[in-house]
């Protein structure tokens, strides 16, 4: 006869050890929605929402009976199956958030009354009606506890997904926003702030895309809560039309579909906080690369004057599309372009040691004005909260006239000559520059100067000196590519006149200026593709080739103000320069010349340079 084992002792401790054990390997529906919850981080306080492919891979026929408990009456258990999975499956699981079990068959009973009363996902955010009878008394198996449980956790599965079909949402003040990570993007703004984001890429479809093929983060633009500052109905109506024409601004210009133009993704209305969505410039606006180290001294190259030409061209064929937008029948106009509202976006990555100069969007065009041709009187035209800095001369001027489209040209010949003067001379000769743009008080001005007197204005001296002695730099005395950029800023660009088109604005053709007035937007863009042919038929013509290593400072003289310019002549018209002192070698830096002037000779426009941020500056 075998012997028998004997049995083996197990500890008290042992056996619950296992009996955990044997409980944690069956994984309920509820513990399994748990594990799959994603922490929202965009609110102040954390949030959690179920994403929405889980919906659809949790909910099972199998797991959805597991917790019905209905196997004693299986026709009545695929019936209100088949209701979950089809209608209603972000019921059950907030129905399972909120605390209601298989005991007593609490589900089922409340997915019973939902099909009972035509309630349905659709349905959601459910109203505390929904839980209570014609007399008010809870239904079963809804408690004041169970029904304020549910009225929370329906959020965690009303969370909403952004994609290009769907660019605008209204959403309800409780909804929870995607956004997994957040950081602040920098300091607030006159509108508000800036952060950057990541939405979860379940709730995000069609996001953008950087060159290495990774999702681009984007960026959050939250607007100020003005709608909270007046109780006026027929402020909050001028506010609401003035959000729903700048949402439709914005997917217009999305629908360009233009390289230099930042994407739009979406635009937001939950409760009374406004929120617009961007793609997200890695390395930040053209001032802050200006400001980089390793850019504060660009290497002029070749390859570095095309990629910035090229840029520059593809801005102004953006600012040509927004102008002239649906050919003529109505436009738009930026009212705010400034190296800070000029993104950048990584292009390619660089190539033998050098950095490789970014892809420049326009952007923060919150402020463009739509203008329709067919209705708008000009007199009425107007955009406030721009940088006066930036500003042309008609903001000053006694003109009857509204702003135009010819407004962003100024603006965007400011931005072309600072781009010359970092590109030859560096950030920190920009900085002198744009110390030396004063007003007679000695604080940062406008780019002009007016006679109040006789309501003319120039540009200020300080400009025309500085695009005077760039004139005298080896890479704008021969005939290049940047002379004549130069020129075109000189010329078209940084001019007060502003005469009638020779071009009828009405036509079908795009309106042309007469001589001696500022461009249009389609006359810049034939004169930059006149450059860009150019040079691909002479690579010489982007850049002579010739050393810079002599050059260590752009010698600007004072220019004269003994009489205001007409608006004519505000940039010198067709006037031949006046006569430069003789130029001189560069003693130990070697053979290289340029004008034997200075700000030295000058000390009634030396101001120190300014490394705090830039305060206000007053309006003329």
């Amino acid at each position: 006869m075998p012997l028998q084992e004997e049995p083996k002792f197990i500890s008290k401790e042992d056996r619950k050890a296992s009996f955990l054990a044997k409980k944690s390997k069956k994984s309920s529906l509820g513990s399994d929605i748990l594990c799959n919850l994603q922490k929202s981080v965009f609110d102040e306080h954390i949030r959690e929402f179920l994403p929405n492919t889980c919906v659809e891979t949790l909910l099972t026929p199998a797991a959805v009976r597991r917790e019905l408990h209905l196997s004693d009456d299986p026709e009545l258990e695929e019936e209100v199956v088949n209701f979950v999975m089809k209608s209603a499956p972000k019921l059950f699981i907030t129905s399972l958030l909120a605390g209601l079990t298989n005991k007593d068959q609490e589900l089922a009973t409340a997915m019973i009354q939902f099909e009972t009363k035509s309630v349905n996902d659709n349905s959601l955010p459910l109203p505390d009606s929904t839980f209570v009878d014609e007399a008010g008394e809870f239904l079963e198996p809804w408690t004041e506890v169970s029904r304020r449980s549910f009225r929370r956790n329906q959020w965690t599965v009303l969370v909403p997904i952004i994609s290009e079909s769907n660019p605008e949402l209204d959403l309800d003040p409780d909804c929870i926003l995607p956004i997994t990570e957040k950081s602040r993007a920098g300091e607030s703004g006159a509108f508000g702030e800036v952060f950057q984001v990541k939405i979860h890429e379940e709730h995000h479809l069609n996001p953008i895309m950087k060159y290495d093929g990774k999702r681009a983060d984007v960026a959050i633009k939250v607007i100020r809560p003005v709608y909270r500052d007046t109780t006026d109905e027929n402020e909050l109506d001028q506010l609401r039309d003035e959000w729903v024409r700048e949402v439709k601004a914005h997917i217009e210009m999305r629908n360009l579909k233009h390289q230099n133009i930042i994407e739009f993704i979406a635009a937001i209305k939950r409760g009374s906080d406004r929120y617009l969505l961007f793609r997200w410039a890695e390395e930040g606006s053209l001032r802050k690369f200006w400001e980089m180290p390793e850019h504060k001294r660009p290497v002029v190259t070749r390859e570095l004057v095309r990629a910035i030409i090229m840029q520059i061209q593809g801005m102004a064929d953006a600012l040509d599309k927004l102008h002239n937008y649906r050919y003529g029948g109505g436009s738009y106009r930026h009212g705010d372009l400034k190296p800070e509202n000029i993104l950048c976006v990584v292009g390619q990555p660089p190539r033998d040691g050098q950095f490789g100069f970014p892809i420049l969007k326009i952007s923060d065009m919150g402020l463009a004005k739509h203008h329709n041709i067919a209705t708008q009187l000009r007199h009425n035209t107007s955009t406030q909260y721009t940088t006066t800095r930036y500003e042309p001369p008609e903001v000053a001027l006694k003109s009857e006239l509204g702003r135009s489209r010819r407004y962003d040209m100024w603006s965007f010949g400011c931005v072309i000559l600072e781009m010359m003067i970092w590109l030859l001379y560096g950030t920190d000769h920009l900085e002198r520059f744009n110390s030396q743009i004063i007003d007679e008080g000695r604080h940062r001005s406008h780019w002009f100067k007016v006679d109040k007197d006789k309501d003319e204005a120039f540009v200020h001296p300080h400009v025309q000196a500085t695009i005077r002695a760039l004139y005298y730099d080896p890479e704008c005395k021969a005939e290049t590519a940047l002379k004549e950029l130069l020129t075109i800023v000189k010329t078209k660009l940084l001019v007060v006149e502003l005469d009638p088109p020779a071009t009828p604005v009405s036509s079908s053709a795009p309106p042309r200026s007469t001589n001696g007035s500022r461009a249009y937007s389609q006359e810049l863009m034939e004169r930059l593709d006149d450059i860009v042919a150019r040079g691909k038929t002479d690579e010489s013509y982007w850049f002579t080739g010739a050393s810079r290593e002599h050059i260590k400072d752009l010698k600007v003289d004072r220019a004269p103000e003994s009489s205001f310019l007409s608006p004519n002549s505000a940039v010198g018209g067709n006037r031949p320069l006046r006569p430069r002192p003789p130029l001189r070698p560069l003693g130990e830096n070697g053979g290289g010349i340029i004008p034997d002037v200075g700000f030295e000779d000058q000390p009634s426009l030396m101001v120190p340079v300014i490394t705090v941020v830039e305060a206000k500056t007053r309006r003329v």
